[in-house]
């Protein structure tokens, strides 16, 4: 015979009575804010939202913090939901008509907006709070959402919302420049952190370490009438500065950081570099399992996804030697070019990017074997004065 369930004991009906009526005020409390009725549900006896909380904290397993989350939770799946709906039919050409389509562009621009309106509370609530929490959850949320690590991709957000939002609308009648433009809060943004990074350092060597290794530079901050040449020397020794780069950081370097191909090409080396280390020397039973791999890894929204000549580049980097002066030629000829010709010189003669450009408007350049020929030929001397010695 089956064991009969047993009775829930009275503490847990009490429990379940608790948690229904506690659904029951988050749910007024939801209708009452969208329906324009805040004042009537305030003016609702008690218990109150802080009565619930004292009971629902004494419970197990974060039950007060579930029930708080589980609501906020649905409400954003519903919007992602939907906004992935209207996004697919629009990339897809799934719409009949023009005016099919801009309906669907509504209903996007109204769902991008109620998470601009969940932005603009959130930030500010969860920053007040960290200040004073006993919440470690709270505290490492705080720290994630301040950007650590998105530096660059918060330039190219900043560069798009110019290019397509503002326009000129960052001046005044006069033509000046408006104080607190986004530029403005990433310069201070940047100037505050590179001058707290210098007492971290000290606080904290051995965890920046683990970062500066990585490094091929140190950011400090330069005063006009002073040079900071022996800090630096004392933290890049300190640091271990660029121990692990895959570019030549030592002292003796012959190149210069900043022409342009050298400018090019190091992240896209760093990159490369960074892709070989998470795929590491696994090991593959087809050339299809060994794409599903390095698509996910080298592809970053929302740049189009690698194509088959891409992914040939990128398998044949893995099969090469670690880069240095001996194999630079190697990784010019079989990955570097390759990578190149397949992403920003797949149209050589009208590439967008000025290093490309230049070697595309060369003379003599009439046909996509020359532009190769000449493309291989300045990757290769350049990657030979990059890389580290055989």
């Amino acid at each position: 015979m089956k064991p009969q369930p047993s009775e829930p004991s009275e503490a847990d009906k009490e429990r379940e009575i608790l948690l229904k009526q506690f659904r029951a005020y988050l749910h007024l409390a939801i209708t009452a804010k969208q329906t324009g009725q805040d004042k009537e549900f305030k003016a609702m006896p008690d218990p109150r939202i802080q009565d619930y909380c004292r009971v629902l904290a004494e419970l197990p397993d974060n039950t007060l913090a579930g029930e708080l989350w589980h609501p906020i939770r649905a409400i954003i799946e519903q919007i992602d939901e939907a906004a992935l709906y209207c996004r697919r039919r629009v990339i897809h050409k799934q719409v009949k008509d023009a005016a099919d389509e801009a309906k669907l562009e509504r209903v996007l621009w109204q769902l991008d907006y109620a998470l601009a309106l969940i932005m603009r509370v959130l930030p500010n609530q969860v920053r007040h709070r960290a200040e004073v929490t006993k919440c470690d959850e709270l505290l490492a949320a705080r720290i994630s959402a301040m950007a650590i690590g998105d530096g660059a991709d918060a330039a190219g957000l900043i560069r798009r919302w110019h290019r397509e939002f503002l326009e000129e609308g960052d001046r005044d009648e006069n033509g000046s420049v408006i104080p607190d433009s986004f530029p403005d809060k990433f310069a201070w943004d940047v100037y505050q952190r590179v001058e707290a990074l210098d007492k971290l350092a000290d606080e904290f060597p051995d965890h920046v370490r683990l970062a500066a290794q990585q490094m091929h530079a140190w950011p400090m901050l330069m005063h006009r009438h002073t040079s900071n040449s022996r800090r630096f020397q004392q933290l890049a020794k300190r640091l271990e500065l660029g121990a692990y780069y895959p570019t030549d950081a030592s002292e003796g370097a012959r190149f210069r950081p900043d022409t342009p191909l050298v400018r090019y090409l190091d992240p896209l080396i760093y990159r490369l570099h960074i892709m070989r280390s998470e795929i590491g020397d696994r090991q593959f039973d087809s050339v299809k399992k060994e794409q599903d791999w390095l698509c996910p890894t080298w592809w970053s929204w929302p740049d189009k996804p690698p194509g088959e000549e891409e992914l040939a580049a990128l398998r044949a980097t893995r099969q090469l030697p670690p880069l240095t002066k001996a194999t630079a030629a190697q990784w010019a000829e079989k990955a570097i070019v390759p990578l190149i010709l397949a992403t920003d010189a797949c149209d050589y003669a009208n590439c967008t990017e000025p290093v490309l450009q230049k070697i595309a408007r060369q003379k003599g350049v009439k046909s996509r074997a020359t532009f190769k020929s000449r493309l291989l030929a300045a990757v290769t001397a350049t990657l030979r004065r990059l890389a580290r010695p055989a």
